[in-house]
């Protein structure tokens, strides 16, 4: 992907009087291929993230059921609740960040869709399709990189929750320890 823009971006314009010093943007075609590439890449990031934290709450569920906690004060209390509650952090953050993945790419694509005129579902029968007003290179150009950007953001959040849901498997491997410690078991 990254010679795709590189190769396109290094390339005269064509059709100009030029000597090839100037630089032009990716065409369209690049930038829908980056753009599609992003979208699915993201997909099955935001799926294990999905799987393995909702694995870690069951597994919190469980071994609070199986090893139920009577803390005292002490040293002890202090590094089950510290431990604890980093585990909840690194959950919060992971759910935050697969909830907002695609928010901008949403706006980016209604943003689109409102310029255009096209309906918000074209199979509904009372939906009319309105004629679309002429878009300027220049406009459409900035409404891909948009939608390209927002891509981006979406595929950067996607690994960023993966990240975060690795951590929450460790801060729950490392709570689970503390747990069977306190609990006698080990």
């Amino acid at each position: 992907m990254a010679m795709i823009a590189i190769r396109a971006a290094v390339e005269p314009m064509r059709g100009s009087d030029t000597d090839g010093s100037m630089i032009d943007g990716p065409t369209a075609d690049d930038t829908l291929d980056a753009t599609a590439e992003l979208l699915s890449d993201a997909r099955p990031a935001l799926v294990v993230s999905g799987v393995v934290i909702s694995a870690v709450i069951i597994g919190v569920a469980v071994e609070e059921v199986v090893l139920p906690m009577n803390l005292h004060a002490g040293a002890r209390s202090v590094v089950w609740a510290a431990t604890f509650a980093v585990l909840v952090v690194s959950v919060i953050r992971t759910v935050s960040l697969m909830i907002t993945a695609g928010r901008q790419l949403t706006d980016e694509l209604g943003e689109l869709r409102r310029l255009i005129g096209a309906p918000v579902d074209p199979r509904a029968p009372w939906t009319q399709v309105r004629r679309q007003a002429p878009i300027s290179t220049a406009l459409w150009r900035e409404r891909a990189q948009a939608v390209l950007a927002a891509a981006r953001v979406r595929k950067l959040r996607a690994h960023l929750a993966l990240g975060w849901a690795a951590t929450a498997v460790i801060c729950f491997a490392a709570w689970t320890l503390v747990t069977l410690i306190l609990a006698g078991r080990i």
